[in-house]
């Protein structure tokens, strides 16, 4: 009889192992999770939603403006082979400014909660630094602003300025902040959006810049978040718009005008042009027999599988077209996300 019992016992556990096992298996395949796990349309799920926030928010990365570099002493002109050029020094602006940093993340946490894909700065440009990007520039002054968005590629860059000073009225000398946020398309450097305020806070006998930002920054973000999204809708209908250079190296004997089969080679330029732009938009500005210069070119912002394209990627395909058609040899020279440049230096 005792042996009975305990073998009735044991059947009844497996019983409710097996009945067990199958509810999970069931919650799995339905979706519902059990404890941590997420079942597989779960998984699924987040991996759509993912995607298409990838694909229809546009990225952004924070800035401290040029005015505020030169403030700190972090931004110095250069003569980059005969143009003027800006070297700006960034982690140094950091370690100047605490401040700095904690206004960029403030700043980043109230577009995050808006939506918006941000990518750190400084993160960045601590891998740039640590993976020595670019190095194949060896002969064009660096600019940490043009590695940081040809590394990271983002839609936008929101460049802040701000500046806390004493009011000299004040009774009890408080300071009031001065702030500005704008947003700045990549490839024109054309402001999409922007917000301004000045003497904030000054009715406050403690403050200090990041505090004054956090709290201040969310009554303007809805005309500002408004102003980004109708900005970017426009880029992802008519295209971004960039200009392109095709210039011969001074060494040289191939010139603009040369023929290239049935066709002068700018003419073949302007006819691949009117191929590869978005409604044939261009505009011709310069055409000499050693440079022939494009401007309000119009380039897809996106390739067909949702990635970031840019002036790079359309010199690129530009570079490979005149070296398949004409048996030149030439080379991508392009740096900024804006400006596509593409250099001959010869024949094959």
């Amino acid at each position: 009889m005792h042996c009975f019992k305990q073998i009735n016992h044991l059947c009844k556990l497996l019983f409710f192992i097996t009945l067990s096992l199958q509810i999970i298996s069931c919650g799995n395949k339905s979706g519902q999770s059990n404890g941590l796990m997420p079942g597989d349309s779960q998984i699924q799920s987040a991996v759509q939603g993912e995607n298409a926030i990838t694909q229809s928010m546009p990225t952004l990365m924070v800035f401290p403006s040029d005015a505020m570099l030169e403030r700190m002493g972090c931004l110095k002109s250069i003569d980059n082979q005969g143009a003027m050029s800006y070297q700006r020094d960034y982690q140094q602006a950091f370690i100047k400014n605490p401040d700095l940093k904690f206004a960029v993340a403030a700043i980043q946490e109230e577009f995050a909660k808006n939506g918006f894909a941000m990518e750190d700065m400084e993160q960045q440009l601590k891998q740039i630094a640590n993976n020595n990007a670019m190095d194949e520039m060896t002969d064009v002054a660096k600019d940490a602003r043009a590695e940081l968005l040809n590394t990271v590629r983002p839609d936008y860059i929101v460049e802040l300025d701000f500046e806390l000073k004493t009011d000299p009225k004040s009774r009890n000398l408080n300071k009031s902040l001065t702030y500005a946020v704008k947003a700045l398309d990549v490839y024109t450097n054309k402001a999409a959006a922007s917000i301004s305020k000045a003497n904030i806070g000054s009715d406050k006998a403690e403050n200090d810049a990041p505090a004054l930002i956090k709290s201040d920054l969310p009554e303007s973000m809805a005309e500002f978040k408004n102003q980004i999204t109708a900005h970017f809708a426009n880029l992802l209908a008519n295209g971004v718009e960039i200009t392109l250079r095709v210039a011969v190296a001074k060494e040289s004997t191939v010139k603009i005008d040369d023929d290239c089969g049935d066709q002068e080679l700018n003419e073949r330029i302007s006819n691949w042009l009117k191929d590869n732009t978005i409604k044939q938009a261009f505009k011709m500005s310069k055409n000499t027999s050693t440079e022939i210069f494009f401007t309000n070119v119009r380039i897809a912002a996106k390739t067909a599988d949702g990635k970031k394209y840019t002036a790079f990627d359309f010199a690129g395909e530009l570079n490979k077209a005149l070296k398949k058609g004409c048996s030149l040899k030439s080379k991508n020279r392009t740096q900024s996300l804006g400006d596509a440049l593409v250099i001959i230096e010869g024949l094959k």
